[in-house]
């Protein structure tokens, strides 16, 4: 089995919130730092990140789930309200940046994301983000300003709707910024969805500092 983008750590939505860190500001304006982001980096990064965001787009999620996915790839140095970006906007900004980033080196892009194809995932997947709900929602009250509201259901309707790969990335994601520490038996669990998955081994590998 050959492991998708090799020995990256994340790709897709949760590589591109990496572009918005605590100084982000220094490099410009918040669209300045997107284009710039999928500008300079790979055509591969930018091939996941379209696939993501097509996704979503394609599921027609409402503007809060839109506003709470982005907050928790990006977390926590950006939000969309805050920033004054409509959700759906800020979608189709991603999707044209990315069109335009493959388009200059000669590669053909996709108008609508295909089927996924670990449907047969979404049940593993959805266990998972039900076993990990408590502990996200109780992290994420405990230290003013990083609740994320409607995370857990968001999560789910990705999960159920959208893409389970997705919804498990984001989940992995939630419990890197807010969430518990796990048992093993649990980050195995994680580990194993990662290889149904195809990752390369540092996509779950990197967050074994959560086992407790």
């Amino acid at each position: 089995m050959s492991a998708r983008y090799g020995g990256s750590t994340t790709f897709g939505l949760t590589n591109l919130g990496q572009a918005f860190h605590a100084h982000w500001r220094s490099d410009g304006s918040d669209v300045e730092v997107l284009t710039g982001y999928i500008t300079r980096n790979p055509a591969w990064l930018a091939e996941s990140i379209l696939l993501d965001t097509l996704r979503l787009e394609i599921a027609g999620l409402p503007m809060w789930q839109i506003e709470a996915l982005w907050s928790v790839a990006a977390y926590p140095f950006h939000d969309l309200r805050r920033e004054g970006h409509d959700g759906r906007d800020w979608l189709r900004r991603i999707i044209r940046l990315c069109q335009d980033r493959l388009h200059t080196d000669g590669r053909a892009t996709e108008e609508s994301a295909p089927p996924s194809p670990y449907g047969h995932l979404t049940g593993a997947v959805l266990d998972e983000i039900l076993l990990a709900s408590q502990g996200i929602t109780e992290g994420s009250l405990r230290w003013p300003g990083t609740y994320v509201p409607g995370i857990v259901p968001t999560l789910n309707d990705v999960a159920a709707k959208t893409c389970p790969d997705l919804a498990f990335r984001l989940l992995l994601r939630a419990l890197d910024k807010v969430g518990p520490h796990i048992p093993r038996e649990q980050y195995d669990r994680y580990i194993a969805l990662g290889k149904h998955f195809s990752y390369g081994e540092d996509v779950v590998g990197t967050y074994d500092y959560l086992v407790s």
